[in-house]
């Protein structure tokens, strides 16, 4: 009788055997559905991926745009065109499916032809035009060791001025014509100022700003700001007060609003 019942429970184990594996290979094909499914974005998640800077890649190859176009800002269903001279405001935008309508009459609706995270190629202008994603060039690691700005002429009475400031916040400012105050002023930038330009600074990407370019015109306030920073390198950029490069914009207007505040210039 064992013999006879082991048998038969043999039996009923083979017999259900491929179905136990048929069912294991279904468990782990629909556990797999689930994982696509679940890293798929869908529609609402890729417009909110519109809500950064977008810079614009170059081809040397072709006409391109002026030099000092930098790219898109899409940011609370408004457009933005970005360029080291201003933010210029385009209109306010929506997303149907793969077509960015503009709501403004001067300005050009695009085509999405690819939309990621990281990169963005839109058809619009009457070509196609490739972007990254800003966040790259954010780098935590980035640290100045040294920051000089200084103010020169303009046609006016615009300050003229040397300000220097190292990583722990220790700061000397020489105030010359038109300042404020004239002569020598050393203190401690605060902290918050401080972390702002920390911040600003690794957002930077300052090792692709080109330092061989006179970022200004004729009629505006001539400013210099030079950064030493990593391994001793040293960068300097050259230009006036309204053109210069846009990456850069924020620092300097950090520091020229603290020397303000101090009733510096």
């Amino acid at each position: 009788m064992d013999r006879t019942r082991f048998q038969k429970a043999t039996t009923a184990q083979t017999q259900t055997l491929p179905a136990i594996i048929f069912m294991r290979k279904c468990t782990q094909l629909i556990f797999g559905l689930l994982i696509i499914v679940s890293c798929t974005p869908t529609e609402t998640e890729k417009i909110t991926w519109f809500e950064s800077d977008w810079i614009f890649v170059r081809d040397t190859s072709k006409f391109q745009f002026d030099p000092r176009y930098i790219g898109l800002r899409f940011r609370n269903d408004t457009l933005i065109t970005i360029s080291d001279l201003w933010l210029t405001h385009e209109g306010r935008y929506s997303v149907n499916g793969k077509k960015i309508q503009v709501f403004d009459e001067d300005s050009t609706d695009f085509e999405i032809i690819k939309l990621t995270k990281d990169s963005l190629i839109l058809y619009g202008y009457t070509d196609t035009l490739k972007y990254y994603n800003r966040i790259l060039e954010f780098d935590k690691n980035l640290r100045f060791q040294k920051i000089t700005l200084q103010g020169g002429q303009c046609f006016g009475e615009c300050p003229e001025f040397y300000l220097t400031m190292d990583d722990k916040g220790n700061t000397e400012f020489k105030g010359l014509e038109n300042s404020k105050f004239q002569g020598t002023k050393s203190y401690l930038i605060d902290v918050q100022t401080k972390h702002r330009i920390d911040s600003l600074f690794k957002w930077s990407n300052i090792n692709n700003i080109d330092t061989t370019d006179y970022y200004g015109s004729d009629d505006d306030w001539s400013l210099t700001i030079t950064f030493q920073y990593g391994d001793n390198e040293l960068r300097r950029i050259r230009g006036t007060h309204s053109s210069m490069p846009h990456r850069l914009k924020g620092i300097i207007r950090t520091l020229l609003d603290d020397l303000r505040k101090k009733g510096l210039v």
